[in-house]
């Protein structure tokens, strides 16, 4: 295990993609603002990223086609991509979509030299908001008491399991937080959560933990509205983990 190698992981989060590239969300070509990511990330020479991570949001009209369209793009990266569904994604096309690319990895964990992360479900069918099953939480905890005491421990999930003081957004947060904050408060060497669905860049400190915001490759909420208030700007979230920490760093345009 070598402690001073340097991972570098790309967060991409709420693509809200459709099937035809002229539909729009709120009045934004969410496909078109993907687009502009990726040509970014590909045209651009100081990241270099060891995988992808994807949060959720992935689809806005749940077609075979938004997915596929994510394939091909991602494909071109040659990396890895580890993934999550939000509540505007339907899993089972995302699953068929993905396992047609090896690069599409379906797994529940991912083992770095001295981290460990755990991916979890948090959608709920016919709600925007987010919940934990009894099999997510349970597995929470399982792989939490398997992974060694010496890794940092990081969660990946799609809903915001605090407030992020944005009522429009805090309205659809992780509604069973207080079951995922009692397992997690009981394991010292969790050390980060990592979200999307916020529509923006948040890093906030709850309980010795930090969770991670990332946002949206399609537009942003504007931060503390009420309302719907849209700030159209793109981007993604950059991570880079060595040792037991990790630095973080927002790409954000528009």
């Amino acid at each position: 295990m070598d402690k001073n190698k340097v991972t570098t992981v790309i967060q991409i989060t709420d693509t809200h993609l459709f099937k035809s590239d002229t539909h729009e969300m709120f009045g934004v070509n969410t496909n078109k603002n993907f687009y502009s990511v990726m040509d970014y990330l590909h045209e651009q020479k100081e990241i270099t990223p060891d995988l992808f991570l994807l949060t959720g949001d992935l689809s806005q009209d749940e077609s075979e086609e938004s997915y596929i369209k994510i394939v091909e793009k991602m494909n071109e990266f040659g990396k890895k991509i580890y993934w999550v569904p939000g509540n505007h994604d339907n899993i089972e096309v995302m699953k068929k979509i993905f396992s047609t690319s090896p690069l599409f990895l379906p797994v529940k964990n991912i083992n770095l030299n001295t981290w460990g992360f755990i991916l979890l479900n948090t959608k709920m069918n016919g709600s925007d908001k987010g919940f934990l099953s009894e099999n997510e939480l349970r597995y929470l905890e399982e792989s939490l008491n398997n992974f060694n005491d010496q890794k940092s421990i990081g969660v990946i999930m799609h809903h915001h399991p605090v407030t992020v003081n944005t009522p429009l957004i805090d309205q659809y947060i992780l509604t069973n937080s207080s079951h995922f904050w009692n397992i997690v408060n009981r394991h010292s060497n969790v050390k980060l959560i990592m979200c999307g669905h916020v529509h923006g860049d948040y890093s906030i400190k709850h309980n010795n933990i930090v969770v991670e915001c990332s946002p949206s490759t399609c537009l942003q909420w504007e931060k503390g509205t009420i309302e719907l208030k849209i700030v159209k700007s793109i981007g993604f979230k950059v991570y880079r983990f060595v040792n037991n920490t990790y630095a973080q760093f927002v790409k954000l345009w528009s």
